[in-house]
């Protein structure tokens, strides 16, 4: 006697794996938006250059309305900087970076407002100053205590770009004696942001050759930023009847500023690229604050390095 098998009808069959495979067809549907969400592109990258030029605009015209309209749009920039790289690397502990992030600001303008002649020097009790709170910040996180040194490195990240951008109020007071105060830190913000917003216009339309098939950045954005620093640095460093960068040495400047915020772009992008997206965290806003700070984290770490090139270089 043979074993008697009973089918399932093809139809009941298939109705029962209907169901589960829409329900898993909807699963891999949702991590695949999810993954594209997660990963930047051209688009980003115009989105990127769009920040880069409002705010470069705010900073470079703030200069003229004297140091006080300059330490708004540096406390303006800070506060951008410090919302996007909370919610664009999804580092744990959040609400105490947001507080980090908002003392090192205070503490970093206050620093070079009230010191001014110590030059980058008062910086250094931010620093002082950060360390042991940021050790403050993981023991009060409690139970919920974990990936303790990502976030410690990533808040440090954060208050290091903070606190660098504090250098742009510096450079001003430096070359207060010149016949025009705000033209060297309006001439550095306009090489810096002008090399980054053609440095991510060139890689959004041809990212050649790239650093990286994953990433759409080429060497043709830091030639062109190169190119466009050094046009823009002999225009405005090199006035007419001024000394201070003459010879060349505005041109110079602004190539090699031109070069480090493209470089550091790219960094920034591989950096976007990296970050993994944490359960339960909206998608949507962590790539449009990854957009905004691969635009701003650049200038932010460029300018205490701006700072030291025109004291370096100048007669």
């Amino acid at each position: 006697m043979f074993p008697v098998v009973i089918e399932a009808p093809p139809s009941t069959a298939m109705a029962a794996e209907g169901p589960r495979a829409l329900v898993r067809d909807v699963r891999v549907l949702s991590r695949r938006i999810d993954a594209a969400l997660q990963r930047p592109g051209s688009p980003d990258w115009i989105v990127a250059a769009a920040v880069v030029t409002v705010l470069g605009f705010l900073l470079g015209t703030a200069g003229g309305y004297g140091a006080t309209g300059l330490l708004v749009a540096v406390a303006i920039t800070q506060f951008v900087l410090v919302l996007a790289w909370v919610y664009g690397t999804q580092l744990v502990g959040r609400k105490g970076a947001l507080v980090l992030g908002a003392f090192a600001a205070a503490a970093a303008d206050v620093c070079v407002s009230v010191w001014p002649h110590a030059r980058l020097g008062a910086l250094l009790g931010v620093f002082a100053l950060a360390v042991p709170l940021l050790f403050v910040h993981q023991l009060a996180r409690g139970v919920a205590r974990h990936h303790i040194v990502v976030s410690l490195g990533a808040i440090a990240g954060m208050a290091i770009g903070t606190v660098g951008l504090a250098s742009l109020l510096q450079l001003r007071h430096e070359f207060a004696d010149q016949t025009s105060p705000s033209r060297v830190v309006t001439s550095v913000v306009a090489i810096t942001a002008g090399g980054l917003v053609l440095s991510l216009l060139v890689d959004a339309i041809s990212p050649y050759p790239r650093f990286d098939p994953a990433v759409r950045r080429g060497a043709f954005g830091v030639l062109a930023s190169t190119g466009l620093g050094a046009s823009i640095g002999y225009l405005a460093l090199q006035a007419p009847g001024r000394h201070d960068f003459s010879e060349g040495r505005g041109a110079l400047v602004g190539a090699i500023l031109g070069a480090l915020v493209a470089l550091l772009s790219v960094a920034a992008s591989f950096a976007a690229h990296s970050v993994e997206p944490l359960e339960g965290a909206p998608p949507a806003m962590s790539r449009w604050a990854r957009m905004v700070l691969v635009g701003v984290m650049p200038i932010a770490l460029l300018a205490p390095v701006a700072f030291l090139i025109c004291l370096a270089v100048r007669v």
